[in-house]
């Protein structure tokens, strides 16, 4: 989830979607402390829908999407129709450092033609924050999401990035470690920001469904201008209904403001909506969450 002024977009799946992925907007009734939810955006003329729409906000803060698993980049007419650019986050014609599969997450845009990302190698390789030009179809690395140099794939690495423009930095939040990783566009690290004990067992690995058998740290990340907002498990998905979630508020420089404990019922995701307030999912309804 992520809000950009009044609006909440989010992704979500159907029961016995397949893996289909919807978006949809919701605009926020600040004064009535009610939201309005739109139809489910994409949808094509034969039907289906875009399969993989990751919403991003452009330079100029028009609401643009991107296919997370083929890198194209929509611009949004009507409220819910995706519109083609011919534009590629990454394509065939781009410069890249080394082979890299089609999948990106977490995409800004960080000035005209030039965006943010998170991209992978194939095959189960290793992951990295990436920049991409397309003016001159260029990909780099700004540097390699990893928690140490015997876990080096993107599976026990997994988690999600988040990029302030007022700062010019990016925060990497592990879903399996307790770490958070402040870094700037070059690469340099800030500060790596430490929210928990290590629980992650590496003999884990071996089985299809090892995420199930460890604890899950930081579940989802947002962000200001400002500030980072953890939200910070320290169990098993099985459990999440039984305890009770941390979110961390933690500045650009990584020192952490503040810890908002006891949240009175489980939560699964996490928009802020200014410096003091953030929207929750709980799994059914969306709350309004006071940070102050």
């Amino acid at each position: 989830m992520k809000v950009s002024g009044d609006t909440l977009l989010f992704v979500f799946e159907c029961e016995n979607g397949y893996g289909q992925r919807l978006l949809r907007r919701a605009i926020i009734d600040n004064s009535n402390n009610a939201i309005s939810i739109s139809p489910d955006m994409g949808k094509r003329e034969d039907g289906y829908y875009a399969s993989m729409p990751y919403p991003f906000i452009s330079d100029n803060g028009a609401l643009r999407v991107v296919g997370q698993d083929d890198c194209e980049i929509f611009t949004v007419e009507n409220d819910t129709a995706f519109v083609r650019t011919r534009q590629y986050l990454m394509d065939s014609n781009s410069a890249v450092p080394f082979p890299l599969s089609q999948y990106v997450q977490d995409v800004y845009m960080t000035g005209s033609d030039k965006y943010v990302f998170i991209g992978r190698e194939p095959n189960g390789g290793r992951q990295y924050a990436m920049t991409a030009d397309l003016g001159t179809s260029k990909i780099d690395t700004i540097r390699q999401i990893n928690i140490s140099h015997e876990l080096q794939t993107w599976m026990p690495n997994a988690g999600e990035m988040v990029y302030s423009g007022k700062h010019n930095r990016l925060a990497f939040a592990y879903k399996l470690h307790p770490v958070i990783e402040i870094f700037d566009t070059n690469g340099k690290t800030i500060k790596s920001v430490r929210i928990g004990e290590d629980t992650f067992d590496p003999k884990t690995l071996e089985e299809g469904d090892f995420e199930t058998l460890n604890s899950l740290h930081t579940v989802d990340l947002t962000f200001t201008s400002d500030y980072i907002y953890a939200l910070h498990w320290g169990c098993g998905y099985s459990d999440a209904d039984k305890y009770a979630p941390t979110i961390y508020k933690i500045d650009w420089n990584g020192n952490v403001i503040d810890r908002y404990f006891n949240i009175p019922y489980p939560l699964y995701r996490i928009a802020a909506f200014d410096d003091t307030r953030l929207i929750g999912w709980n799994g059914k309804d969306f709350i309004l969450l006071e940070c102050v």
